[in-house]
């Protein structure tokens, strides 16, 4: 969780706002980046459009790619950093040949076992329209309260099998439906309340990627996920699955279960599994690896451990993008820790130092 003060705290809230009075700090929004500038071997600036026109902004020191897993990628292409073929193929030219740029995408896939339950629950009567101005109020003013609150703050780390060396799954409970809404007879009808357990494959071996569509910067690139590329991804998916139908139906759970409801009791089989994972799955939203960090010697490698990127000077992708592999939870917070880390380097800052558990100070 990420709360301050009993607050949400995004990246915004704890970095950018705090610093938007500085007098060296400029922050243009409604602007569309088109390429990365050059003078030779290195970066020196960014072209971008804004209010119908094209503007140009120069770095005196270094350009700093922040651009997510998706964008970062797309404007290195733009800028003809990538794979030759692809490149060439929308009359880009090629600045620095790097295969990897756009490959390695990584993202965790998950799906629920959904129960509907015998009785309404507290949120499902905090849903009530009349009920919701009050609660939303004392949130706001007090931050207590159920709207101080999310039906979704449960969750588990299991491994699937007792070889795997980590976690490899991850279970998220839902006490309310994603599809509650407020109601008020006899306007709206209540929704029917229900629970869910919602599985997710931490660890999957499946690598998708980008490819640009156009050399237009205004085009979407074409994201192909690749979910569920090997068996092992199944297999873990089908554990996983079982997994949260083992945890819902043990003897704590039953007076609030009616039945469950997806995929339903008779979908035990390895096929039917297979068939509610095709119908239901959907991202966690935790995409990263499309500018990989890796050696020189790594072919799909993108950037080096300074967060540079190869063959180039003066620029750096600092984002989710760089992470070569999936963390075995959310990711959030592990991209905030890379950026401090690059802020670090590109300061001259020298690491913090390790302190050994025998050498921590005890409290008498």
């Amino acid at each position: 969780m990420t709360v301050r003060n009993g607050r949400r705290c995004s990246a915004a809230d704890a970095y950018l706002r705090p610093a938007l009075a500085r007098k060296n700090l400029t922050v243009e929004v409604r602007a569309l980046a088109t390429r990365l500038l050059f003078d030779g071997t290195r970066t020196n600036g960014v072209e971008y459009f804004r209010h119908g026109r094209t503007v140009t902004a120069r770095a005196e020191r270094e350009v700093i790619l922040c651009g997510g897993v998706i964008n970062s990628p797309q404007l290195l292409m733009l800028s003809g950093i990538g794979d030759p073929e692809e490149l060439s193929a929308h009359d880009i030219g090629v600045k620095v040949a790097l295969s990897g740029v756009g490959k390695n995408l990584q993202d965790h896939i998950s799906a629920t076992i959904a129960y509907l339950r015998k009785e309404p629950g507290p949120f499902h009567r905090a849903m009530r329209f009349d009920r919701i101005v009050p609660a939303l109020a004392r949130a706001y003013l007090f931050g207590k309260g159920v709207a101080a609150d999310l039906p979704t703050g449960q969750m588990a780390f299991l491994k699937s099998r007792p070889d795997v060396a980590l976690p490899d799954v991850q279970l998220i409970f839902h006490a309310a439906p994603l599809t509650a809404t407020p109601y008020l007879m006899p306007f709206r009808r209540p929704y029917a309340d229900s629970y869910a357990c919602r599985a997710v494959v931490l660890r999957p071996e499946s690598r998708g990627r980008l490819k640009l569509v156009s050399s237009d910067p205004r085009t979407p690139v074409r994201i192909r996920q690749n979910f569920l590329a090997t068996e092992s991804d199944w297999r873990t998916f089908r554990a996983a699955l079982r997994m949260s139908r083992d945890v819902c139906r043990q003897t704590p759970m039953q007076p609030f279960m009616e039945r469950e409801a997806a995929p339903g009791e008779r979908a035990v089989a390895d096929a039917d599994l297979d068939a509610h994972i095709r119908g239901n799955s959907i991202t966690v939203h935790h995409p990263l690896g499309t500018c990989k960090m890796g050696p020189v010697s790594d072919r799909m490698a993108v950037v080096d451990p300074s967060l540079g990127v190869f063959g180039v000077e003066g620029l750096r992708v600092v984002d989710g993008s760089e992470m070569p592999d999936l963390v075995g939870g959310n990711i959030n917070a592990p991209i905030i820790i890379i950026a401090e880390k690059a802020a670090d380097i590109i300061r001259g800052r020298l690491p913090p130092t390790t302190v050994r558990p025998a050498e921590m100070p005890t409290r008498a």
